[in-house]
Protein backbone atom coordinates (compact mmCIF):
# COMPACT_ATOMS: atom_id res chain seq x y z
CA UNK A 1 0.00 0.00 0.00
CA UNK A 2 1.02 3.41 -0.90
CA UNK A 3 2.78 5.74 1.94
CA UNK A 4 0.42 8.67 1.75
CA UNK A 5 2.37 11.01 4.55
CA UNK A 6 3.73 13.31 2.22
CA UNK A 7 0.13 14.12 0.51
CA UNK A 8 -1.34 14.97 4.10
CA UNK A 9 1.99 17.67 4.22
CA UNK A 10 1.36 19.03 0.84
CA UNK A 11 -2.50 19.12 1.92
CA UNK A 12 -1.81 21.05 5.33
CA UNK A 13 0.64 23.25 3.02
CA UNK A 14 -1.72 24.05 0.37
CA UNK A 15 -4.80 24.65 2.95
CA UNK A 16 -1.88 26.90 4.66
CA UNK A 17 -1.61 28.89 1.22
CA UNK A 18 -4.81 28.61 0.29
CA UNK A 19 -6.36 30.04 3.79
CA UNK A 20 -4.26 32.86 3.64
CA UNK A 21 -5.09 33.87 0.16
CA UNK A 22 -8.98 33.07 0.41
CA UNK A 23 -8.20 35.70 3.98
CA UNK A 24 -7.09 38.35 2.30
CA UNK A 25 -10.08 38.14 -0.66
CA UNK A 26 -12.94 37.52 1.68
CA UNK A 27 -12.65 41.34 3.24
CA UNK A 28 -13.26 42.78 -0.04
CA UNK A 29 -16.45 40.83 -1.12
CA UNK A 30 -19.92 41.00 0.91
CA UNK A 31 -20.69 39.20 3.49
CA UNK A 32 -22.71 36.80 2.47
CA UNK A 33 -20.32 35.66 0.01
CA UNK A 34 -17.10 35.61 2.28
CA UNK A 35 -19.41 33.13 4.84
CA UNK A 36 -19.25 30.56 2.39
CA UNK A 37 -15.83 31.09 1.29
CA UNK A 38 -15.35 28.88 4.53
CA UNK A 39 -15.09 25.72 2.54
CA UNK A 40 -12.79 27.20 -0.64
CA UNK A 41 -9.46 26.89 0.78
CA UNK A 42 -10.33 22.85 1.21
CA UNK A 43 -11.53 21.84 -1.98
CA UNK A 44 -9.01 23.78 -3.76
CA UNK A 45 -5.97 22.11 -1.09
CA UNK A 46 -7.93 18.94 -2.53
CA UNK A 47 -7.82 19.11 -5.56
CA UNK A 48 -4.69 20.26 -6.10
CA UNK A 49 -3.07 17.47 -3.97
CA UNK A 50 -5.28 15.50 -6.44
CA UNK A 51 -3.94 16.29 -9.24
CA UNK A 52 -0.25 15.95 -7.46
CA UNK A 53 -1.51 12.52 -6.75
CA UNK A 54 -2.46 12.09 -10.07
CA UNK A 55 1.08 13.00 -11.89
CA UNK A 56 2.56 10.88 -9.59
CA UNK A 57 0.75 8.03 -9.42
CA UNK A 58 -0.52 8.11 -12.70
CA UNK A 59 -3.40 6.79 -12.02
CA UNK A 60 -6.42 7.44 -9.58
CA UNK A 61 -6.60 6.53 -5.81
CA UNK A 62 -7.81 2.99 -5.10
CA UNK A 63 -10.84 2.30 -2.98
CA UNK A 64 -8.22 1.47 0.97
CA UNK A 65 -6.63 4.97 -0.36
CA UNK A 66 -9.47 7.17 -1.07
CA UNK A 67 -10.37 6.08 2.74
CA UNK A 68 -7.15 6.95 4.30
CA UNK A 69 -7.04 10.58 1.96
CA UNK A 70 -10.72 11.40 3.32
CA UNK A 71 -9.40 10.24 7.04
CA UNK A 72 -6.53 12.17 6.61
CA UNK A 73 -7.31 15.42 4.92
CA UNK A 74 -10.31 15.47 7.59
CA UNK A 75 -8.02 14.75 10.60
CA UNK A 76 -5.32 17.40 9.18
CA UNK A 77 -7.85 20.07 8.62
CA UNK A 78 -9.06 19.41 12.16
CA UNK A 79 -5.30 20.14 13.72
CA UNK A 80 -4.85 22.81 11.06
CA UNK A 81 -7.88 24.53 12.56
CA UNK A 82 -6.76 23.75 16.19
CA UNK A 83 -3.37 25.21 15.45
CA UNK A 84 -5.30 28.39 14.08
CA UNK A 85 -7.58 28.97 17.29
CA UNK A 86 -4.70 28.35 19.55
CA UNK A 87 -2.22 30.16 17.66
CA UNK A 88 -4.62 33.28 17.33
CA UNK A 89 -5.27 33.04 21.26
CA UNK A 90 -1.74 33.72 21.70
CA UNK A 91 -1.43 36.61 19.56
CA UNK A 92 -4.10 38.09 20.80
CA UNK A 93 -3.71 37.75 24.10
CA UNK A 94 -0.26 39.40 23.94
CA UNK A 95 -1.87 42.66 23.71
CA UNK A 96 -5.13 41.75 25.77
CA UNK A 97 -4.59 38.80 28.91
CA UNK A 98 -8.17 39.36 29.19
CA UNK A 99 -8.99 37.27 25.80
CA UNK A 100 -6.94 33.97 27.43
CA UNK A 101 -8.87 34.16 30.79
CA UNK A 102 -12.04 34.67 28.62
CA UNK A 103 -11.26 31.41 26.28
CA UNK A 104 -11.06 29.15 29.56
CA UNK A 105 -13.73 30.54 30.94
CA UNK A 106 -15.83 29.11 27.63
CA UNK A 107 -13.59 25.93 27.91
CA UNK A 108 -15.20 25.23 31.16
CA UNK A 109 -18.86 25.80 29.81
CA UNK A 110 -20.49 21.91 28.79
CA UNK A 111 -22.92 23.92 26.52
CA UNK A 112 -20.30 25.92 24.60
CA UNK A 113 -18.25 22.80 24.59
CA UNK A 114 -20.88 20.60 22.72
CA UNK A 115 -21.77 23.58 20.44
CA UNK A 116 -18.16 23.54 19.28
CA UNK A 117 -18.53 19.90 18.67
CA UNK A 118 -21.38 19.72 17.18
CA UNK A 119 -20.14 22.57 14.58
CA UNK A 120 -16.77 20.53 14.17
CA UNK A 121 -18.67 17.09 13.39
CA UNK A 122 -20.88 18.91 10.80
CA UNK A 123 -18.23 20.48 9.24
CA UNK A 124 -15.86 16.80 9.21
CA UNK A 125 -18.51 14.40 8.23
CA UNK A 126 -19.05 17.38 4.98
CA UNK A 127 -15.51 18.00 4.16
CA UNK A 128 -15.16 14.04 4.57
CA UNK A 129 -17.83 13.12 2.21
CA UNK A 130 -16.95 15.77 -0.29
CA UNK A 131 -12.90 14.31 -0.28
CA UNK A 132 -14.46 10.66 -0.63
CA UNK A 133 -16.37 11.36 -3.33
CA UNK A 134 -14.41 13.38 -5.02
CA UNK A 135 -11.68 10.92 -5.24
CA UNK A 136 -13.82 8.43 -6.96
CA UNK A 137 -14.86 8.59 -10.35
CA UNK A 138 -13.68 12.48 -10.14
CA UNK A 139 -10.36 11.05 -9.80
CA UNK A 140 -11.00 8.64 -12.23
CA UNK A 141 -12.57 11.27 -15.11
CA UNK A 142 -9.71 13.54 -14.25
CA UNK A 143 -6.72 10.40 -14.61
CA UNK A 144 -8.95 9.17 -18.22
CA UNK A 145 -8.55 12.63 -19.27
CA UNK A 146 -4.74 12.94 -18.27
CA UNK A 147 -3.18 9.77 -18.81
CA UNK A 148 -6.16 8.25 -21.76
Amino acid sequence: MLALSKYYLYFFLCCLIFTIVSGMIAPMIPNAIAQGFIAVPYIIAMITVLYIFLKQQGRAPTQPERLRLAFGYTFVLALFNIIGVVLGLYVFAQQDPQIWQDFLIYIQNQQFLMIILAMALVYAVTFFLITYWFHGKQAQRMANKMFG
